[in-house]
This record gives C-alpha cells, structure tokens and sequence, in this order.
C-alpha cells in the first residue's frame, strides 16, 4: 500500500508543495451534495477526475481541462483544497482543487476515453484509488466550514 498523505492549503507545511511541483490536477465538482465521478477504460473503479500536467500547462489549467475532457464540466471558478503526496508507485504531488457546478452536460456522448461518467451522494463502491475517501472527507469538511 502507498504511503499517501494530504495536506491542506491552510496548513503551515503546504509550502513545501509550490505549485511547480504538482504533477497531477485532482478535481472534486460538486453538483448540490452530490459529487462527480468519472470511470476510464481498464480502470479499477471510479475517479475523481484526475490528469498529469503536460508541457507549459499551470496546474489550475490541468485541473481545467481534466474536469471538461472527463465529464464536460465547466467550472467558472476552482478552489484550492491541498495537496496529496504518495510515495508509490513513484514518488508525485497533486493539487487538490474543488468547485461548485449549477448544472451537469449530459449526453448520449461520452467523451474519448471515459465509460461513464456519475454524480453521486456518497463515494462509489468500487473507487480506483485509496485516497479518494481522504481527499472527499476533506472538502466535505471544508464546504461544511464555508472554506475557499
């Protein structure tokens, strides 16, 4: 198992993860109390949307993108929620990200590369990675408080 840790953007210690050493963009889109979930070809389960930096892209434009090319979501404004580190496979930092969507695009379909796309209440049984509970808890706690 990964040694994964999250840290929030509020804490002390998230200076040690600037914004040029993401490498991935983690998005949890919030639909009322429901939250968006993605599940890609040969996964394990489901996803937050979830996408690697490519070249010259800032982390905020990965998170962006990731969240249109996987459930045509747009969001008009993106909050930092933290950082997740994991150590295995290979060593990688994401930046954590939320927001708020009034309304979901959908349609018959769906975009390259993702079978299904779903809102729900609470996480999925079957979600692909063992952070996904973590990162939700956090922004469940931080929408509760009125973070941004």
């Amino acid at each position: 198992m990964a040694d994964v840790t999250f840290v929030s953007r509020r804490d002390s210690s998230f200076r040690e993860f600037p914004p040029a050493s993401a490498h991935l963009a983690v998005v949890l889109a919030f639909y009322g109390e429901l939250t968006v979930w993605v599940r890609k070809p040969g996964s394990a389960g489901w996803h937050l949307p979830t996408s690697g930096r490519r070249s010259r892209e800032t982390i905020v434009e990965v998170a962006r993108r990731e969240l249109w090319e996987s459930a045509r979501v747009l969001a008009s404004r993106l909050d930092l929620l933290g950082a997740i580190t994991q150590d295995l496979p290979k060593p990688s930092t994401g930046y954590v990200y939320m927001c708020d969507v009034q309304h979901l695009p959908w349609s018959y379909e769906l975009p390259q590369g993702v079978d299904e796309v779903g809102v729900f209440k609470v996480p999925p049984a079957q979600t692909g990675s063992e952070w996904s509970q973590t990162v939700l808890d956090h922004a469940v706690r931080a929408r509760r408080l009125g973070l941004r």
